[in-house]
């Protein structure tokens, strides 16, 4: 089918064919048929770096009623243009490709690089973002910023995570009013349609409140914000148990283990006191280890999943956590260790035994790039 509007969802993991270009014919110098080819076969994928790219696969000869009849390829030889070069050309797309995605296997190999994660690729699928796309780089969306005594302002930001109907992106131009985020800096957005029906990015950046370390410092906070997410399950109630949970410091129970010369000496203290004075003696006598003692944070199992615990104080543990050392971490640490557990956590979970909040494993890396919401108490 001919198309004369070179678009995202016309040539994005779509086979085309264009109008051979002088550009084109440059790259292919070493592409077999290029001597009476008049296009080429190309490949649409998105390049983080250089934008909506078209793949050169091999050159095609238009032979009228016929169709195209495309050469073999040069898999040892890359050559790719930018979509935005050749935005004005005509182009044609074949929508019955299997034949040529097995034909052109090991080039389209090559691009595997290019590949996004599942999150990513999401987003790229949902059409109601496409009004505030750039057309040629698809995950940069245009996003109004909004807080209150400034004016609204739209700045380009680029899509690096996506939650339940909202979606986080890096700041990609300075703002020219103060909003509290520059450049480079995450923030979030939402999807909102106007009284005009209009679909439109919008980031709110006027602060619920600022937190200072001891407004978190007992958990009370997280734990109400919990709390209240889960009795009104707003995006904006979900952000604010996310940017809580970024400068928060939580509990985590684990198994203390000792080295082989620690837990001698244990048993020779329990046997003495066994052969003596009685096990009531040990209570409240300290004990100093040779070797470091190890921590191993538990682990809770919800059907085949696996899930790393941890709570906003240690008596929220309750009865459970009579079993196990408590140790308090910075939140961003706890998903350090979650990351890195042998059993390839689903998530983590917050009062579990509570009011539980979890947190996928798909939002680590949202939480840890979001701004910290934490002021000095000097300010």
């Amino acid at each position: 089918m001919k198309y004369t509007d070179v678009s995202f969802r016309a040539v994005y993991h779509q086979f085309c064919a264009f109008v051979m270009t002088d550009d084109m014919r440059d790259k292919m110098q070493n592409y077999p048929g290029l001597s009476t080819a008049d296009s080429a076969l190309c490949y649409g994928y998105m390049d983080p770096d250089q934008g909506l790219m078209l793949e050169i696969l091999a050159c095609a000869k238009y032979d009228g009623e016929e169709g195209f009849r495309f050469a073999g390829s040069n898999d040892k030889t890359c050559a790719s243009v930018r979509v935005e070069d050749v935005k004005d050309d005509d182009f044609w797309v074949f929508q019955e490709a299997d034949e040529l995605s097995e034909r052109y296997a090991a080039k389209l190999d090559q691009l595997k690089k290019y590949e996004s994660d599942g999150m990513i690729e999401k987003t790229r699928d949902m059409q109601f973002l496409d009004p505030s796309r750039d057309p040629y780089h698809i995950d940069d969306v245009f996003v109004c910023l909004t807080r209150k005594g400034l004016e609204n302002e739209v700045c380009k930001a680029r899509i690096n995570g996506l939650g339940d109907h909202f979606f986080m992106a890096v700041l990609l131009e300075e703002p020219r009013q103060n909003f509290d985020y520059h450049k480079g800096e995450q923030i979030s957005f939402f999807v909102q349609r106007t009284d005009q029906e209009n679909v439109i990015c919008v980031s709110d950046m006027t602060p619920d409140i600022e937190l200072t370390e001891a407004d978190l410092e007992d958990g009370t906070l997280l734990k109400n914000a919990i709390t209240t997410f889960e009795n009104e399950r707003t995006e904006a109630h979900f952000i604010d148990v996310l940017e809580f949970l970024r400068d928060s410091y939580v509990w985590i129970p684990c198994n203390a283990v000792l080295s082989d010369a620690d837990y001698a000496s244990v048993e020779k203290m329990v046997k003495e006191a066994e052969a003596g004075p009685g096990l009531d003696s040990l209570i409240g006598q300290e004990m100093c280890s040779q070797d470091n003692i190890r921590m191993i944070p538990d682990v809770l199992k919800n059907g085949d999943d696996f899930f790393f615990p941890v709570f906003t104080s240690a008596e929220e543990m309750g009865e459970y956590g009579d079993s196990f050392s408590k140790v308090e971490k910075h939140f961003l640490e706890a998903m350090i260790l979650a990351k890195n557990n042998e059993n390839k956590v689903a998530g983590i979970v917050v009062n579990a035994f509570t009011t539980p909040f979890v947190l996928n494993r798909d939002l680590f890396d949202v939480v840890e790039r979001m701004k910290s919401r934490i002021i000095s108490a000097a300010e």
